[in-house]
């Protein structure tokens, strides 16, 4: 790791928090991305490219067309997910399974903090919930079947950041776990888990790495194109962020590994493996932040299963980027009428599956909404 790139990460990630999660509902950081590109570069290359000559390496998934009458899935105003400003119905995970798509997301609602509590801009919890569509496009809340957690003792938790695979005829479920009062406590906060029959009932499973020394977060299982978990050297891998990684036997019991070498692009988000024909060794992970420019944009990462903790190759420019004709991704309402948001110029990959010979990737749009592009295989 070259120390240009180990800095960029260390000031990327920091204790493994965000500071831009601190947010005042001010539109700051919007007013702020306008101003300092280079801040957002993401320790990517500058040199310029041609893109009229361009050809992206065999080994990407490109050409992501957006729907034109995004987004597909927005906060309910009377539900527990009703949203607040800066965060919405996001982050999750989608699964299709008998000819339906299941989203498995991340909603967000208002909570006021103690006034004692270490960290008062923390103004909102998160839990989980899941929807249903037979198009994926058009999705319904499975009625009385959410939020999954954050009842009784741990209605103190915050749960986000959603990736689940799917493992013979079960689910397991991994994810952010946030007490607000403790979030640099690796003991408390971090990488949770949960296990299903149904995707409706769910059993905890508790912190997957319960003796880690720093903050471990946004758990990346290795999956197939329809979803299932996927070995590589034997083991089941975990991308994690801040250089670490996680391997398993069973899905159950994880140990981390440091990683030596690092890659541009901030936060994993999805890692594949088994999506190209005659191609049995590469993993592609989609990645998300600061990105040329871009306050969060989507990148892709190249690995291989024959040595998964080392970057191969890394696309220069991301594969989706915000739009500024959108307003679903410019911090406004999909009608462009009210401000939702101070995360102008942002885009977060949220889940990816295969149908037929098309990708469906959904992504949040300005942390607020769920949007969908589809791109051919």
């Amino acid at each position: 790791m070259d120390a240009n790139n180990k800095n960029e990460r260390k000031t990327f990630f920091g204790k493994g928090f965000f500071d831009w999660q601190f947010s005042s509902g001010e539109g700051v950081h919007l007013i702020e991305k306008r101003y300092d590109e280079k801040k957002y570069w993401g320790g990517f290359s500058n040199t310029p490219i041609d893109f009229d000559s361009y050809n992206p390496p065999l080994w990407a998934i490109g050409n992501f067309k957006r729907y034109e009458n995004n987004p597909v899935f927005a906060p309910d105003p009377k539900g527990w997910d009703c949203g607040r400003f800066g965060g919405g119905v996001h982050n999750g995970s989608i699964l299709y399974i008998g000819n339906k798509f299941y989203y498995i997301y991340r909603g967000e609602f208002p909570f006021k903090p103690d006034k004692n509590a270490p960290y008062q801009d923390l103004n909102y919890k998160c839990d989980i919930g899941i929807a249903v569509s037979e198009d994926g496009i058009n999705f319904e809340r499975i009625a009385g079947a959410s939020p999954f957690f954050g009842k009784d003792d741990d209605s103190r938790y915050s749960f986000e950041d959603v990736n689940v695979v799917r493992h013979g005829g079960d689910y397991y479920m991994f994810l952010n776990r946030w007490d607000w009062n403790n979030i640099t406590d690796p003991k408390i906060s971090g990488v949770y888990m949960a296990h299903s029959h149904d995707l409706i009932h769910w059993e905890k499973a508790g912190l997957a790495f319960p003796e880690a020394k720093r903050i471990h977060r946004n758990p990346c299982v290795l999956q197939t194109p329809d979803n299932f978990a996927a070995k590589a050297g034997g083991k089941y891998i975990m991308y994690i962020n801040d250089g670490l990684m996680g391997i398993s036997d069973d899905l159950i019991h994880w140990e981390s590994i440091e990683l030596e070498t690092s890659w541009p692009g901030g936060e994993g988000c999805f890692a594949l493996t088994d999506y190209r024909k005659n191609d049995s060794d590469s993993i592609l992970l989609f990645t998300g932040g600061h990105h040329t420019g871009h306050f969060y944009a989507i990148g892709e990462v190249l690995f291989s299963k024959s040595n998964p903790q080392k970057p191969i190759d890394w696309l220069p420019r991301p594969v989706l980027s915000a739009s500024p004709s959108r307003p679903e991704e410019s911090c406004m309402s999909f009608d462009n009428k009210d401000v939702v948001s101070d995360w102008g110029d942002t885009v977060f990959f949220t889940g990816l599956t295969k149908v037929a010979d098309k990708w469906f990737l959904y992504y949040g749009g300005s942390e607020y909404y769920t949007c969908l592009a589809t791109s051919n295989m």
